[in-house]
């Protein structure tokens, strides 16, 4: 069987912090590795998060894996195990991905758990900013000791020791307050719909796109892979980079951090389904009036609520 050089890492959403009690990877050659956390999860959906090296180098993939977590402002444990898509598995990595910044076949590096609400558990795939999701499953309640959870501490309550962990980041605060525990919305995230992004700007060129989406995938299209950047089902966009060169090389950024999420999920909930979808930026040769336009057949439509000022030179 052929190995790969990956880790394990997990997240949370940042309004639903938690914290893996017992998590692993069982792999096709017999060997394991856990799940690591940090603790108290919150660094966002589908992100990065703690890895730790464990094993050999270049390690097989997992058929099988297991998973306890705290869910912190649900106040409760979850638990599951179950196969993993070992066949989707094998043809990723066997595929590999390309670096856009060298050009050069690498691989995916990470295999990200992602723990929700609910019990929704998500497994995503990345390497060279390219993530894609794997499977989707369903854990049930169960029960852990605080002894177990907090041996240093046994005599704490899981009221108290949950109220302190679950404390959000003050941006995130008012946030929880609004929205509180959206259950399903993770579920939400993932329906797909089919667009791409391009840019009109005269005097300049296509030169890559990194596009991060609420499911937690990530696509980079670049030049010499993907230049024709066609329609494809993708998740609605969470984040959105768009870089573009004029005649003389300069190669300029334009970045939208974050969507406004009741904006960009109206847009696209109350367009055709039927129907390929746009997202333009549209700009001057100047790089003056800029704006971006969600456009289904005819129709266009601006999308006002971003920073049209998040925009510079690249000196990469």
């Amino acid at each position: 069987m052929k190995k790969y050089k990956w880790l394990p890492t997990s997240n949370a959403p940042e309004l639903y912090p938690t914290y893996i009690h017992d998590g692993h990877f069982y792999l096709e050659d017999g060997g394991s590795v856990y799940i690591p956390t940090s603790a108290s999860n919150e660094n966002g959906w589908g992100n990065d998060g703690s890895t730790h090296t464990q094993g050999e180098d270049l390690k097989a993939l997992p058929v099988k894996m297991d998973i306890t977590w705290a869910s912190f402002k649900e106040n409760k444990f979850y638990t599951g195990s179950w196969d993993m898509p070992i066949d989707t598995l094998k043809k990723l990595f066997e595929k590999g991905t390309i670096d856009w910044r060298s050009g050069r076949i690498s691989n995916y590096s990470d295999i990200r758990v992602g723990c929700a609400p609910g019990g929704i558990v998500m497994v995503w795939v990345y390497g060279n900013d390219q993530q894609i999701e794997i499977a989707r499953f369903q854990a049930k309640e169960t029960h852990v000791a605080m002894k177990e959870l907090v041996p240093g501490n046994p005599t704490v309550s899981q009221n108290e020791y949950f109220t302190v962990l679950g404390k959000l980041k003050p941006e995130f605060e008012e946030a929880f307050k609004k929205k509180g525990i959206q259950y399903g919305i993770y579920d939400i995230y993932r329906k797909k719909y089919t667009w791409r992004a391009r840019v009109e700007i005269a005097s300049h060129s296509f030169e890559r796109t990194i596009i991060r989406m609420y499911n937690g995938e990530e696509e980079t299209l670049f030049n010499g892979v993907d230049r024709q950047n066609d329609f494809r089902p993708r998740a609605i966009p969470k984040f959105l980079s768009f870089a573009f060169k004029d005649n003389k090389e300069v190669i300029t950024i334009f970045q939208v951090k974050d969507f406004n999420e009741d904006e960009i999920m109206s847009l696209f909930q109350e367009a055709d389904a039927n129907k390929p979808i746009e997202i333009i930026l549209r700009m001057n040769a100047d790089l003056s009036n800029r704006r971006l336009i969600f456009k289904q057949g005819e129709k266009e439509i601006p999308i006002n609520k971003i920073d049209v000022e998040n925009m510079w030179k690249y000196k990469g």
